[in-house]
């Protein structure tokens, strides 16, 4: 099999979000645990996303620059199956069955986060992605849910791929304390990674850090990385200013990749406030590096973190301050804690995981054969064709087109079989 993720929707700007980290995880993956061929399709400018992978005997990077045609990407290297590891498909082709991960359908949960423009465009992209693709991968149940209610889509064709785990590397003290110097960390800190969308969820945490600081006497400083956007930053900055926490709550913003383990590992305890998550990776690499962490109620979270005790409700600042509490001062507790994410790495490893990836793969390619056998394209492609008339005139007159065309050879099938 020779498997094609398009990644060209990747910005070398943005390595910290998540659907990035998604994209470079799976595609690791498949490299290091398949013997299948892997092809990383990538836009001029990202290759460097991707270099680690360079000296492995299966793997090949495929640059698609300006005006190159994506159809003929997919034809010269022989693509069976394509992954669009991305909430909807940049680009499309008939030449190789197409999948897509839907992340998730925030808008339907907490509308209040999005413009009626923004809302719109998930509902037309995903939507019509979801309905070209040959098959859909989320990475929870509660995802596949959300697109069979929401969207409509059989869940026969949505495919539960749950994200793997790799060994997470040992960093040394020295290396820690070289990276906490750097930044000037203090000794002991809460530490939050996300980027500053509104269902991160800041302003809760920093709300439950003034009632730690006054309520339970714990005076232990925030540290945060991560993009911060223009949109919202200022009002978490105007919240910090209200609550009197200049000082005590820092935002280092994005990380390179080498340093955020040891500014994770510095850390005296992980705190994910998330009020929706598809899933995540930050609570994830806590429990993998062995650091202490607790997490919202949200979603697929407790589900990840695995026991109750280390949960809370990410719209009760009192609660969230009560764990931190706990989990500061009480040993016992955060033995258990670290105890416990040891157990449930266990399972996430990508060794395992990467089978289901690789069954979801197989069936899109047996569908795909078996409509271009029995089947004719046009009442399967003419669910993309709105969005792509959206995006711009070329796209439209390359539709126009290909719709002319399916219809000419769909009629002329149909004289022949005689119907």
């Amino acid at each position: 099999m020779i498997i094609a993720l398009d990644l060209t929707w990747m910005s070398i700007q943005n390595k910290s979000g998540g659907i990035f980290q998604y994209g470079i995880r799976v595609l690791t993956a498949l490299v290091r645990h398949s013997s299948h061929s892997i092809v990383a399709i990538v836009s001029e400018g990202c290759e460097g996303a991707v270099s680690d992978l360079a000296d492995a005997a299966n793997f090949k990077l495929v640059v698609r620059r300006k005006n190159r045609s994506f159809t003929k990407i997919i034809k010269n290297e022989n693509i069976d199956v394509i992954h669009t590891p991305f909430q909807y498909h940049v680009n499309f082709t008939l030449a190789a069955p197409m999948i897509s991960t839907l992340h998730d359908l925030q808008q339907f949960h907490y509308p209040e986060f999005f413009s009626p423009d923004e809302i719109e465009s998930r509902n037309v992209y995903y939507r019509k992605s979801a309905e070209f693709s040959e098959r859909i991968i989320v990475t929870f149940q509660h995802v596949k849910d959300d697109i069979v209610k929401f969207y409509g889509i059989p869940p026969d064709k949505i495919d539960v791929c749950a994200m793997g785990m790799p060994e997470a590397k040992p960093l040394n003290t020295e290396f820690i304390e070289t990276v906490k110097r750097k930044y000037d960390l203090p000794e002991k800190y809460l530490f939050y990674s996300a980027n500053t969308w509104r269902h991160k969820n800041h302003l809760g945490l920093i709300r439950g850090l003034k009632l730690l600081h006054e309520k339970h006497d714990v005076k232990v400083p925030l540290i945060c990385t991560g993009f911060q956007y223009p949109d919202f930053f200022p009002q978490i900055e105007d919240e910090i200013s209200r609550l009197d926490l200049v000082g005590n709550v820092r935002f280092l913003g994005y990380l390179p990749d080498e340093t955020m383990p040891a500014v994770l590992c510095g850390a005296a305890l992980s705190v994910i406030p998330t009020l929706y998550e598809a899933g995540s990776f930050p609570l994830m690499e806590a429990m993998n590096h062995g650091v202490p962490v607790i997490c919202s109620t949200a979603t697929s979270l407790p589900a990840t973190i695995g026991d109750r005790r280390f949960v809370f409700d990410p719209n009760s600042p009192e609660q969230m301050a009560e764990q931190m509490a706990i989990m500061l001062t009480d040993e016992k507790m955060r033995r258990e804690n670290i105890v416990n994410s040891a157990t449930r790495v266990k399972e996430w490893r990508w060794e395992k995981a990467v089978t289901s990836f690789l069954e979801s793969y197989q069936k899109a390619i047996d569908g795909y054969d078996y409509k271009k056998k029995y089947r004719w394209y046009s009442d399967w492609t003419i669910n993309y064709e709105i969005m792509a008339m959206r995006i711009n005139s070329k796209l439209r007159r390359k539709f126009a087109f290909y719709s002319d065309k399916f219809a000419r050879e769909r009629d002329k099938r149909r004289i022949n079989l005689g119907q």
